[in-house]
This record gives C-alpha cells, sequence and structure tokens, in this order.
C-alpha cells in the first residue's frame, strides 16, 4: 500500500507524503513537487514519477505533490508565462503555508521538466512563498533571474539532454553565483528526476 495520501487542493489533485512517525503539533518543513509534462491528468497517481523515491527515506517533511491538468501547464518561459494551474499551485502554496502542522520559514519547490519550467516562473512572481528550489531539467530565459540573488537554488540537468537543453539553465545559474548551485549528470538524458532526489545530500538540502 502506498504511504501517499490522496487529496484534493485547490481543485488539483494532489497526493501527500507524512513523514514517519508524525507528531500532532509539530511543525514540519514542506516540500511541493511539480511534475513533468507526460503525467498531467486526473489519476492522481502519474505525478509521483520522479518524487516516489522519496517515500523509501520518509524525509521529516511533508512533501506535496499536485497533479496538473491534461490541457495545461505549470506556466514558464515555454507556456507564456502565467497559467490557471499555476494560480492554483500558488494558492495552495499559501493555504499549506497557514497551517499549524507547516514550518512556513522552510518551503522548498521541486520541478522536474515541465515542472522545472514552472517553478522558474513561480519564483519570479512569489519568491517569498519558498525557502529554496530545485530546478531538474528544466529551462527559462536567463534574464528572468536578475531578482534571484541570494535565493538558495540548486538546479540539476542532464548533460545529454536531447528533449530539454540545458544551455539556459546554465547561463541562468551562472547569473546566481552567490547563494546558486549547478549540477550537470555527465552523460545523463532528460529523465533524471528520481536520481536527483534519491540523493542523500539532496534530501538534506531540501529540508535545511
Amino acid at each position: 500500500m502506498s504511504a501517499w495520501l490522496p487529496d484534493s487542493m485547490q481543485g488539483l489533485p494532489a497526493r501527500v507524503l507524512l513523514p514517519e512517525p508524525y507528531t500532532q503539533g509539530r511543525k514540519y518543513p514542506l516540500v511541493v513537487f511539480l511534475h513533468g509534462s507526460a503525467e498531467r491528468g486526473t489519476d492522481n497517481g502519474a505525478q509521483l514519477k520522479g518524487v516516489h523515491v522519496l517515500e523509501e527515506r520518509r524525509p521529516p517533511a511533508i512533501v506535496v505533490a499536485p497533479q496538473c491538468p491534461s490541457g495545461d501547464t505549470f506556466g514558464g518561459s515555454w507556456y507564456g508565462g502565467g497559467s490557471a494551474t499555476q494560480d492554483k499551485v500558488v494558492a495552495l502554496v499559501r493555504e499549506l503555508r497557514g497551517r499549524s502542522s507547516v514550518d512556513a520559514s522552510r518551503v522548498a519547490l521541486v520541478g522536474f521538466s515541465m515542472g522545472a519550467i514552472g517553478l522558474w516562473a513561480m519564483l519570479e512572481r512569489h519568491r517569498s512563498l519558498f525557502s529554496r528550489a530545485m530546478p531538474i531539467a528544466g529551462d527559462l530565459d536567463p534574464s528572468s533571474v536578475a531578482g534571484l540573488e541570494g535565493f538558495p537554488i540548486w538546479a540539476f540537468h542532464g548533460g545529454r539532454d536531447d528533449l530539454v537543453p540545458n544551455v539556459n539553465t546554465r547561463a541562468a545559474m551562472a547569473r546566481l553565483e552567490a547563494a546558486g548551485r549547478y549540477t550537470e549528470l555527465p552523460g545523463a538524458g532528460h529523465d533524471i528526476a528520481a536520481s536527483v532526489l534519491s540523493r542523500g545530500d539532496v534530501q538534506d538540502w531540501l529540508l535545511r
């Protein structure tokens, strides 16, 4: 039986992973995961591709994975900037930050592919909602990071990603040297979310 609990947030199907043990009255870091384009739909399960590996270690955090509808995106440079689903994700983050179980000072945003493209747009517009971010195999206009200096970002990209080129991620992270960190995986293609999120150093970084 999956440890990912089914839920609905702001009209979006969602899955929630709670820490084990989970203590009532305690505040936990929040990790929000945005999936890739192939995982869109309403089945409330496909969006766990990649992030499912967190179930193995059960980090001491609340992990939320909303699912984008088939006809929409998380927004970003490939999709016109904003989107209805992006607005819903922002609203659900605001809602979750207000819950007694969530430490609003530790909210990490993680995105893969389409989700990482949307992540960059959300940071540009709503930086104050998040404490750190991890785009995995995403894309953006490098000039859009001008307002993100000093914000903790760890970006990952495959060295041989032929679906989402890594050139813009490289350029953006070069502008964010103060707090930014860029890791390129030599020889790796596009589908790297699970391998990235299974790393112990990645999970530790997300919860700082």
